[in-house]
């Protein structure tokens, strides 16, 4: 009977495990993250998901402030003249739709005289984002991933070149709640090596 019960709860657990989001993950060889102490994010209007709006707050600046929430709790302060990571963070969108012709909002990789940054970012940009230029071999495989699927990617501001990489299968398109906006990116934030040990 015990063990007819513990082959049930194997089962439940298994199954829950698979009906959660995939996330994919992708580190730089040989770097220590702990080297890093602060960040600022590259102000990129592909974050951008319409029509969802919960309260007071949009979904665009509820990512954001999920996004600070993990990167605090790895150790890493706000620093937005002199940061040593800059965080990227994008989604796949519906590339039939989106047009990139004279753009309101600055957007990676950036367009020569825009330089108005979206209001979600509020005082959590880099200041010298304008004149960063390429990121070294930047690329979000962006036909790999759903529609609305958010990629953050951390950049080693000095270097441009990508640190760490990580995306959910899932789509913010799918998700009703606040809160499961929240998880999802708090779920990429797990397979975070610094988040991952602070939570043990």
């Amino acid at each position: 009977m015990k063990m007819l019960k513990y082959s049930a709860f194997l089962f439940l657990l298994v199954s829950f495990t698979a009906c959660g989001p995939r996330i994919s993950t992708a580190k730089q060889d040989g770097v220590n993250l702990s080297r890093f102490n602060t960040f600022a994010y590259l102000p990129n209007t592909d974050i951008e998901v319409p029509k969802k709006n919960y309260g007071d707050e949009d979904v665009n600046t509820l990512v954001i402030k999920t996004i600070n929430a993990n990167l605090q709790d790895a150790g890493y302060t706000i620093n937005t003249n002199n940061p040593d990571l800059l965080v990227l963070v994008s989604t796949k969108i519906d590339f039939d739709n989106a047009t990139t012709a004279n753009p309101v909002y600055a957007s990676y990789p950036y367009v020569s005289g825009v330089s108005t940054v979206s209001p979600y970012y509020s005082n959590y940009y880099y200041t010298g984002f304008a004149s960063y230029g390429d990121i070294a071999g930047y690329d979000t495989d962006s036909y790999s991933y759903k529609e609305g699927t958010v990629i953050v990617n951390l950049v080693n501001r000095k270097t441009k070149e990508s640190v760490w990489k990580g995306a959910t299968s899932e789509s913010l398109y799918n998700e009703n709640q606040a809160d499961a906006i929240a998880q999802l990116v708090n779920e990429i934030f797990q397979k975070y090596p610094l988040v991952e040990k602070s939570k043990k």
